[in-house]
């Protein structure tokens, strides 16, 4: 036999073809429960109040169930196994909402239209609000922000030490110019050696994991400084202070490695958590990337540049953000854009299955990637041929005039 299921934010009521009612569930209006049932079905999950109610209809001999709610028949078919069908306009169903008043009367609840309508109205508003909640702390969202401060962290480490080796170099110029390039590695060495007197071929290999040569070129380089001697301890606590935002930057990179693999598992299988979470923030979420073309993805990052072959005609950019994946930019010139062509196919296949739920396929795209870059690099091992023709015809040098 086929029953009619209608939920509604008072109950969720079964009932037959003659509109008799079968079974239901009475809220109570209890606000707490109605957003706690209705939260479950967002999430496809099965509230037990739910299955026992389809179980009672069962017994009573209802093997089919008709809804106008798609949440419902993927629950009711998918998870407990029921024979379910949709139906966006249903007449039964339709008559049974506009009447309801008078069906709330004959399971016993005694309810006016205007109490009805005041308890949608404030029901209504909790469940927005709960869903506003939950969108605004989206994995993507939160994606977007720690790879928005990560980078601003970068650009300030940048910039501070930029300043850290102008104002140590007034004690130890030779360090600060020639010897130590790594902006962390620098600001370590000043906060925890301190006065270039402390360069000691010792105390550098005590602390630091620095080949012997260099240790040794530091070393005579600190005892031939003609740098000036003057208290360092605000020098050192700037120097902290990188070192501190560089702890802080790991910290966040391990926090997004995470994100990644729960929210873009085949994007971070690809390219990795920096690079996806670049994409995402660049499309503005995961939903706009998944929906985005692979030929836009492969420029990602590189709009200014294409704004510029658009208005002047100079070179077309092969790729943005995705230049940054190490198999791109170690690739030989000639090939790079065919390489950032065929990862940016695969991107967008891998963001596609992460935003829809799909299985984990990183591994096997990942392997294609692999093989499809051999071929390119066999199939082009030498850089194309320039061309000095213009039109199929051969360049005429213009004759001096007499």
């Amino acid at each position: 036999m086929k029953s009619y299921i209608a939920d509604t934010l008072i109950g969720i009521f079964a009932f037959d073809e003659t509109g008799n009612i079968l079974n239901f569930i009475d809220f109570n209006g209890n606000h707490k429960k109605i957003i706690e049932f209705y939260n479950a079905i967002e999430n496809e999950v099965v509230h037990e109040i739910y299955e026992n109610f389809l179980f009672e209809l069962k017994n009573s001999g209802f093997y089919e169930f008709i809804f106008d709610n798609k949440k419902l028949v993927s629950i009711t078919s998918q998870k407990l196994g029921y024979n379910a069908d949709f139906k966006k306009v249903s007449v039964e169903l339709k008559e049974f909402r506009l009447n309801l008043e008078n069906q709330l009367k004959k399971v016993g609840i005694k309810m006016t239209r205007e109490e009805i309508l005041t308890q949608y109205k404030k029901i209504s508003e909790e469940l927005t609000k709960k869903q506003v909640s939950q969108a605004s702390g989206h994995s993507d969202t939160i994606i977007i922000h720690v790879i928005t401060v990560i980078d601003m962290i970068k650009k300030s480490v940048s910039l501070f030490s930029s300043h850290l080796r102008e104002w140590y170099g007034l004690h130890f110029p030779e360090l600060t110019d020639k010897i130590i390039d790594d902006n962390v590695l620098m600001a370590k060495l000043i906060s925890i050696l301190g006065s270039r007197d402390k360069f000691t071929f010792d105390n550098i290999r005590n602390n630091f994991n620095i080949k012997e040569s260099k240790i040794k070129a530091l070393e005579q380089y600190a005892l031939d400084s003609m740098g000036a001697n003057f208290d360092l301890k605000l020098i050192q606590d700037y120097a902290n202070q990188i070192i501190s935002l560089e702890t802080y930057r790991q910290q966040l990179e391990i926090y997004l490695e995470e994100l990644m693999v729960k929210t873009a598992p085949n994007v971070n299988a690809l390219v990795g958590s920096l690079i996806g979470a670049k994409l995402i923030a660049k499309a503005g979420g995961l939903q706009k990337l998944a929906y985005m073309p692979a030929s836009k993805i492969q420029l990602l990052g590189a709009e200014k540049a294409l704004y510029r072959f658009l208005k002047t005609g100079e070179k077309r950019p092969k790729h943005g953000l995705i230049f940054q994946w190490n198999q791109i930019r170690s690739a030989k010139p000639w090939i790079r854009g065919k390489i950032a062509r065929v990862v940016a196919g695969k991107i967008g296949i891998s963001v596609k299955v992460d935003y829809f739920s799909g299985k984990f396929i990183g591994i096997d795209l990942s392997k294609e990637i692999e093989q499809k870059i051999k071929e390119i690099e066999v199939k082009y091992p030498n850089p194309p041929k320039r061309i000095d023709t213009v039109k199929g015809k051969k360049k005429k040098s213009k004759k001096k005039r007499n």
